[in-house]
């Protein structure tokens, strides 16, 4: 048996994105480091056999592993996966789902030592914000165990790379996006939701934007939800009664229907005729539905389903063709959706 890419690294002190830059001639390796890895290809008769590898792959079984929380996001997410496994089908690639509540930490964090304790062949996870999820995923990447994360981001140099939306730049349009549709200071309610990083930094973002570009607007109040239809529909009602003078709302979450009826019920018992500016985001059919109604203003597009076909494409071809991803980070543009393009 020839010698592997990862032992080809190990005898460098790299990675093995490094070698692979080395093999494809791309830059971000210094020279020295360059003529020492091709010494050792060379020394070690080391060639990229993409095709041989496939074909190899086609005989032995190889089982990923998707874990995701039960988000809004999961299910065009799962859709992208498919486009990809379907692509796939001649590969003899097992791809089975596992799925918890959204803020199930302890939960995801078990499932994935269990991954890792099976050594599965590699994994796409959106991960829930927890240390122990966390540090269950640095269990997996001990083992050499490739991981894609997907549209919520984790700071861990060793995963192959993260695929989703550009959540700090997603904050700041939304912001610009209230200030064009109020064309007046705002009185700003945010609901959020504490179980994913994603949420986090677009709620900052748009915080941060607001105070600097925006500084006679205000934030009233923040709301944290679980992200179940009875805990946003609560809290959406506490914070209207609470603060009569939102006029605007930015949801950084999920459960948008269920914030939407709650602002009906309000300005139903209220008597109030002012519909609040709500800004929020991802295409669902309910809330272009609300955008065609008038009850949400704008919806800013993340591409889920593009997301989880691209994350998974790039995995199967990691396992499959040994090719590394050429980046650690891959953002899909923010689509801004209003009534007149939805």
């Amino acid at each position: 048996m020839g010698i592997t890419l990862q032992q080809i690294a190990d005898l460098a002190g790299t990675t093995k994105s490094t070698v692979d830059k080395v093999i494809h001639n791309r830059p971000g390796v210094s020279e020295k480091k360059r003529q020492e890895i091709k010494q050792l290809l060379k020394e070690y008769g080391y060639e990229a056999n993409p095709l041989a590898k496939a074909l190899n792959y086609q005989k032995r079984k190889m089982k990923i592993a998707v874990v995701l929380p039960g988000v809004s996001a999961a299910a065009d997410i799962k859709k992208g996966f498919e486009i990809v496994r379907q692509d796939f089908l001649s590969f003899n690639i097992q791809v089975e789902y596992y799925e918890f509540g959204s803020s199930d930490a302890e939960a995801q964090t078990n499932c994935i030592r269990r991954l890792a304790e099976e050594k599965v062949s590699g994994a796409v996870i959106l991960p829930i914000r927890s240390e122990a999820v966390t540090e269950a995923i640095k269990e997996l990447l001990n083992r050499k165990i490739p991981v894609v994360i997907v549209n919520s981001e984790l700071f861990l140099n060793d995963i192959l790379c993260y695929v989703g939306q550009n959540m700090i730049q997603s904050g700041s349009v939304a912001a610009r996006m209230l200030d064009l549709f109020m064309k007046r200071p705002a009185n700003i309610g945010i609901i959020s939701c504490h179980n994913m990083l994603s949420h986090e930094q677009r709620e900052r973002s748009f915080i941060d934007c607001v105070e600097q570009q925006y500084p006679d607007s205000c934030i009233h109040n923040v709301r944290y939800i679980l992200e179940t239809p009875e805990d946003a529909y609560s809290q959406t009602m506490d914070m209207l009664k609470e603060n009569p003078a939102i006029d605007s709302l930015f949801i950084t979450c999920g459960c948008v229907t269920d914030i939407c009826r709650a602002v009906r019920d309000y300005r139903s018992e209220s008597n109030s005729d002012t519909q609040p500016v709500i800004i929020c985001y991802e295409k669902y059919p309910e809330i272009l539905s609300l955008i065609k109604s008038g009850e949400v203003a704008c919806t800013l597009n993340g591409g889920l389903t593009k997301q989880g076909r691209f994350s998974m494409r790039v995995l199967f071809e990691y396992l499959v063709y040994d090719r590394e991803p050429e980046k650690k980070k891959y953002y899909f543009n923010n689509k801004i959706l209003i009534r007149e393009n939805c």
